[in-house]
């Protein structure tokens, strides 16, 4: 009796001890000041390409930096509401209102800028429209179709108490791009162009 009696105690200790609270996690939707640097690879058919990746967002303008190998086939583009500015390896300078149809233009590089600028934190892009969304048992986004993209959510990690995507392929007919993202930093940043 007495050692039923030991049992149920330590039953009962082991069900009142405390397991660690989940992480809590802010909303990837609340944040309008980021930057990130990483990694980009675009594969068309049989052509691909490979670069680094510079991206710089506050509130509602950008700066993006792409870095070919050795400095060759890179570009910067900027943008805002008015439009979006390019300026190509070679220097030139190219302006248009819509960065998707710029890039195509001057670079031959099928980037869904507008969008990504959002599906990269884990959300749909909320001008375009509805997006089919696909979330595992926690509610972790795994796949967003919006535009005519796919964006496959591979891997995440806790930027401070946000949890973003640090993995991502996006699909749309023989394209394919992936990004690493190296590291993220959150919040108003000086404006750092590499």
């Amino acid at each position: 009796m007495r050692f039923l009696a030991g049992l149920l105690t330590v039953l009962l200790m082991a069900g009142c001890a405390t397991t660690p609270a989940p992480r809590s996690s802010q909303s990837a939707a609340a944040i309008t000041a980021w930057q990130l640097n990483g990694r980009v690879s675009l594969t068309r058919g049989e052509e691909g390409w490979h670069a680094g990746l510079y991206w710089q967002e506050q509130i509602d303008t950008f700066y993006l930096k792409i870095s070919g190998p050795l400095g060759q086939g890179g570009f910067q583009l900027n943008g805002d509401a008015r439009g979006v500015v390019l300026v190509d390896a070679d220097g030139q300078t190219f302006t248009a209102p819509d960065a998707d149809a710029l890039l195509v233009q001057v670079t031959g590089w099928q980037l869904p800028v507008r969008g990504l600028r959002y599906w990269i934190r884990g959300l749909p892009e909320p001008a375009t429209g509805k997006a089919q969304l696909t979330r595992d048992e926690a509610g972790q986004l795994l796949r967003l179709e919006q535009s005519g993209w796919i964006v496959k959510y591979q891997r995440y990690q806790y930027v401070g108490d946000v949890l973003l995507p640090d993995k991502l392929q996006l699909l749309h007919d023989d394209i394919s791009v992936r990004i690493v993202v190296d590291q993220w930093e959150l919040g108003d940043v000086a404006v750092r162009l590499p």
